[in-house]
């Protein structure tokens, strides 16, 4: 077992760790701290992959500036314990937890038989590259994020006024 591998495993294991937590934890501060590390150990990913310039990204936008925008969200609503009428029953959560489990290890048998071949060529992509290739070659595709982005920062903000009426 390399290194690598090993650095890879307890990133996953805390990328998965923190989302579950996400999902799982009541309040919101502490889901937003789980929210951090699943962002920071996917950052940690990337820069096992060698895409440094996609890992500091990650680490700007999501790890810097989304957590803090949803702590600044955090302290500028009001917060009620707020329950689902829906709770599943013992087998749903049975189904669910076998299923999960099936899923995962098919994964990791596809990921231990999988022929890692090394790689003739390693791709170092600069930050100049990159930019070149987003707006040159997809220049559209981009444009049509910030319009889709921007509908939906539109509808957030309709669903909101409603809510607060």
């Amino acid at each position: 077992m390399s290194t690598q591998l090993i650095f890879f495993l307890v990133l996953a294991i805390i990328a998965i760790a923190g989302a579950v937590l996400v999902l799982k934890l009541n309040k919101i501060s502490h889901r937003i701290v789980s929210m951090f590390f699943t962002f920071f150990a996917t950052a940690g990913i990337y820069f096992l992959l060698g895409a440094e310039f996609i890992g500091i990204i990650q680490i700007i936008v999501y790890a810097g500036a989304v957590t803090i925008l949803f702590v600044f969200g955090m302290m500028m609503t009001e917060h009620r314990n707020i329950t689902f009428g829906y709770h599943p029953r013992k087998i749903h959560r049975v189904l669910s937890f076998i299923g999960v489990g099936t899923l995962l290890g098919l994964m990791l048998y596809g990921i231990s038989t999988l022929d890692n071949l090394p790689l003739k060529e390693q791709y170092v992509g600069t930050a100049e590259d990159i930019g070149i290739s987003l707006y040159g070659h997809y220049f559209i595709a981009v444009i049509g994020m910030g319009f889709l982005l921007t509908a939906a920062l539109i509808g957030a903000i309709v669903i909101a006024r409603k809510e607060a009426k």
